[in-house]
């Protein structure tokens, strides 16, 4: 049975410097060390970690200005170590597409075009987002993009991706009362952002009108 330091760690979630005996406070009060022990076995690190993120929220700095985090206590630790992104960009900017579409309460999205790559990292998604990921680069009758706008809560198109504007024009003409925004740039950071802003723009659009009987007193 090999261990690992208790220090070591803890620093594999990011947890360093001057706090390092509060964090260990958490695993003594949970029964997986006590005082006199400096080590862990590798049985208990599952039981170790989930101890550290039921009390704290281990975000990098992007994160943590952004992310609700509950009851937890915000620790801000190196990008590689936040439990939200894991240093990755495009994984933060996936976990603030979900937000933002729970938020809004868009549960159906469709995405028009995107590289393969885009595609199967928006696919990951699946079991929290309805989604519908539509090869911009493959024939797409008018029927089927109907079928596509009846169904969404927001369709993004891709600009700017590999996406044929015979494909796309099936999107944004006679859209009826569905919404479709266009990301002005390639990639999942992009399209994101389009859904972000439209996210925003619609709650901003919905405040004024909430705010116009008011002002007519």
């Amino acid at each position: 049975m090999s261990d690992v330091t208790i220090t070591d760690f803890l620093a594999s979630l990011g947890l360093t410097g001057a706090d390092v005996e509060r964090f260990r406070a958490v695993l003594e009060a949970e029964g997986i060390t006590n005082p006199r022990k400096s080590r862990l076995s590798d049985t208990k690190l599952d039981r170790a970690r989930a101890a550290i993120d039921a009390r704290f929220a281990r975000f990098c700095s992007s994160c943590a200005a952004r992310t609700d985090a509950g009851r937890r206590e915000v620790v801000t630790v190196a990008a590689a170590a936040c439990m939200r992104c894991g240093g990755s960009r495009n994984e933060r900017a996936l976990a603030e597409l979900v937000e933002a579409c729970e938020a809004a309460g868009i549960r159906r999205l469709v995405v028009v075009g995107g590289s393969p790559e885009v595609r199967r990292e928006l696919g990951a998604l699946r079991d929290r987002i309805e989604l519908r990921l539509v090869d911009g680069t493959e024939r797409r009758t008018r029927p089927e993009a109907q079928r596509d706008l009846d169904w969404a809560d927001l369709v993004v198109i891709g600009g700017s991706s590999e996406l044929a504007h015979k494909v796309s024009n099936l999107y944004t003409r006679d859209s009826g009362p569905t919404p479709v925004v266009t990301a002005s740039r390639r990639g999942v950071e992009a399209i994101v952002a389009a859904v972000v802003e439209h996210v925003r723009r619609r709650a901003g659009s919905v405040n004024c009108r909430a705010e116009l009987p008011r002002q007519a007193l």
